[in-house]
């Protein structure tokens, strides 16, 4: 089952990234992903779409991985898939209510309600998607722990600077290159979670969760090779 719905997610994300890709063709000038849906755009329908696929494909590899648990002492207090969870939902809010006309950064004249409603969504839903990454580091699977751990720094880290860029009215050249990168490395790690966590040989080491180790293996092997040693 979990096989079937990780090649959902993986579909879904890799539609919605070529989609919203598709749609940030259209113009010759540098555009943050949010300019895309901004109103009277006219790539907003293809980015609602686009965007609405790749919601949908975060909340599928949160199916995917419900069961897995970290053990960072203030993370641990809830799972990643709640996380996840809470990342789609915000970047579907943000979708659903696009910015106004240019997308004006909030310290400008020109802001309205709904901007500011748009980017503290989408704030709020790379920060939970950050937190989600870095809770997978301490996977059992080191692959996939080291690629959390780096993705999400890097994600954190790329996603800030172009905000503050974008916050201060600076190059929109480069604040817009950083957030597509940024929202890149996102999309990337999550197909690869979703690929480890759907083969049946590697589930227990990539979701560093006990719950997935089947209970007792290790004492049931260690008892039956004492009862052929005595046997012996």
């Amino acid at each position: 089952m979990d096989a079937v719905v990780a090649t959902l997610a993986v579909a879904s994300l890799v539609a919605g990234a070529v989609v919203i890709g598709d749609a940030r063709a259209m113009y010759e000038r540098f555009l943050y992903i949010s300019e895309l849906g901004a109103q009277y755009m006219h790539s907003a329908g293809q980015f609602q779409i686009g965007f609405g696929l790749v919601v949908a494909g975060i909340l599928l590899v949160a199916v995917v991985v419900r069961d897995v648990r970290t053990r960072l002492p203030v993370l641990r207090r809830w799972a990643p898939a709640a996380s996840l969870v809470v990342a789609g939902a915000l970047f579907g809010f943000a979708a659903a209510v696009p910015c106004s006309p240019g997308c004006p950064t909030l310290l400008g004249p020109d802001a309205e309600l709904r901007d500011w409603a748009h980017i503290v969504a989408a704030v709020l839903a790379f920060a939970a998607g950050c937190t989600a990454m870095l809770q997978f580091a301490t996977a059992d699977d080191r692959w996939v722990a080291r690629l959390s751990i780096a993705g999400g720094l890097a994600v954190g880290i790329i996603a800030a600077t172009g905000g503050l860029i974008s916050l201060a009215g600076g190059n929109t050249d480069v604040g817009s290159t950083l957030e597509f990168v940024a929202a890149g490395i996102g999309v990337l790690w999550l197909v690869a979670v979703a690929i480890v966590h759907s083969l049946p040989a590697r589930r227990a080491d990539a979701s560093g969760s006990p719950a997935r180790t089947p209970v007792g293996t290790g004492q049931a092997r260690a008892a039956l090779r004492l009862g052929e040693l005595a046997r012996d």
